[in-house]
């Protein structure tokens, strides 16, 4: 049978809407427009996106340019972090990803100013590579296998001078999706391959005997 088109929303629904856009502080498009300029920070939304695209550009895989980084830089992850400017380009550094992923993408998207936070870009990312090159000490061997992230919701905030004072990235959106098993950042990538690392923090979700035992006692209660 075919599908029965789709019907408009009525007036009634409509004011539903707005009522709760009034309750919870729903911000249009024109709205957060409207903050981020109240907030006078100095660098304008645009060129702010613009120089978080060049940050990657230049820093995602190994860092290229330090100057970008404020003195007071601090990365943080969901697992991983919070780092200061000199650890974490240690670490960065540390690893060739291109050696490891030669055909990655990250797949970058949805660039926008926090309006809560006019200093601030967030985006959004998803991923996928093969790994075809090893980097001992954590891949000895390519395994030719292919990782697909979920998407991950991610950060650059920057000081009046353009310089990126925080970086927060890994954040899984939603967990079922890619076969990391749920999870971001690196950690996910070597899931992804059959490289976990040995530590719970390395391995999937798994439920934990208290939430087990609160489940069950609430179920009781039904």
């Amino acid at each position: 049978a075919a599908r029965q088109a789709l019907q408009p929303l009525t007036a009634q629904q409509l004011e539903k809407i707005q009522a709760w856009e009034v309750q919870e502080e729903v911000l249009s498009e024109e709205a957060a427009e409207q903050q981020i300029k109240a907030a006078a920070f100095p660098i304008p939304p645009d060129e702010l996106i613009l120089r978080a695209k060049y940050y990657l550009a230049l820093n995602q895989d190994g860092v290229a340019d330090a100057s970008m980084f404020a003195d007071d830089f601090e990365y943080c992850g969901p697992i991983i972090g919070p780092l200061d400017k000199e650890e974490f380009m240690k670490q960065l550094n540390s690893f060739e990803y291109r050696k490891a992923f030669p055909d990655s993408a990250v797949q970058w998207h949805h660039f926008r100013v926090d309006p809560f936070d006019a200093s601030r870009v967030w985006f959004t990312n998803r991923g996928h590579g093969t790994n075809l090159g090893s980097v001992p000490p954590l891949i000895t061997e390519p395994t030719k296998n292919e990782f697909i992230s979920p998407p991950q919701s991610c950060s650059l905030r920057f000081n009046e001078e353009g310089q990126v004072r925080e970086y927060t990235a890994g954040y899984v959106m939603d967990r079922r999706q890619g076969n990391t098993g749920g999870l971001g950042g690196l950690l996910g990538v070597l899931y992804g391959i059959g490289k976990p690392l040995p530590f719970p923090e390395g391995q999937p979700y798994v439920m934990s005997w208290q939430r087990r035992f609160v489940t069950w006692l609430g179920s009781l209660a039904q």
